[in-house]
């Protein structure tokens, strides 16, 4: 079930419609449903979905080509030679038709290979006015997107043709989520879940709000269990000392 995100939704169609080179950064916390919106965008279209991987550059660009060659019908097996000839292939297909290449976790890609963001500049300047590529970069890291794609001393700086920051639902749109809620219940729940959609979506209907807490919050083999832990890791290198605070307080 897909649920609101109308206005996001309408911008990426607006740069699909243009026909030229267009370039999205969408970017917002983990879990708040930036992979779902993608995918319900490229639902009918001509698209390659990459997602990176925590790992080196090498089994990302195996994973990437993979991603290439089932889209552009080459069969082979063997994987692009380097991600500036992967990226290039995809430019130059793009030149001739409308095709979306959107890249999930970007984070993960641009650490495992430090050069990417100067290619990827590299190839935008290069085809920008010959492409109908439309380039989506997503990421959960707000400090990587904010810093490394979106800040002024970044190389992708200046490219893009629209930045998407995903935010939680507001309270009319995770109403629909809390099906067998009672109202007053839902807006308990969104006062303590906020508007995260996978949070909302561990919601139990068919239980008291008190039994919700009891088996997310603090059940410890629930999934939101270790959440706060694992969002900390995420953002700041010395999370103990984040820890520590939040213990304190």
């Amino acid at each position: 079930m897909f649920i609101g995100r109308d206005l996001e939704l309408a911008t990426l169609s607006r740069l699909y419609a243009s026909q030229r080179f267009e370039f999205a950064v969408i970017y917002g916390r983990r879990r708040v449903g930036k992979t779902a919106l993608i995918s319900r965008f490229i639902e009918g279209k001509k698209a390659i979905y990459f997602m990176g991987v925590e790992s080196n550059a090498r089994q990302n660009l195996e994973n990437l080509s993979k991603s290439i060659m089932e889209v552009s019908g080459v069969t082979a097996a063997l994987s692009f030679a380097s991600f500036q000839d992967a990226l290039e292939h995809v430019f130059q297909l793009s030149q001739n038709e409308r095709i979306v290449l959107a890249i999930d976790e970007y984070p993960y890609v641009a650490r495992a290979s430090r050069s990417l963001a100067s290619t990827l500049q590299l190839l935008i300047d290069r085809y920008k006015d010959t492409s109908r590529l439309m380039l989506i970069l997503c990421g959960s890291s707000m400090s990587y997107m904010e810093d490394h794609v979106l800040a002024y001393k970044a190389p992708l700086y200046g490219r893009r043709t629209a930045q998407i920051k995903l935010l939680p639902f507001d309270f009319r749109e995770a109403y629909q989520c809390l099906d067998g809620f009672s109202d007053e219940d839902k807006a308990l729940v969104y006062g303590m879940a906020g508007g995260t959609p996978q949070y909302l979506l561990q919601m139990d209907g068919r239980l008291s709000v008190e039994e919700n807490i009891k088996n997310t919050f603090l059940n410890p083999a629930s999934a939101l269990f270790e959440e706060p832990v694992n969002l900390l890791k995420q953002e700041v290198r010395e999370p103990a000392i984040y820890n520590a605070l939040i213990t304190a307080i």
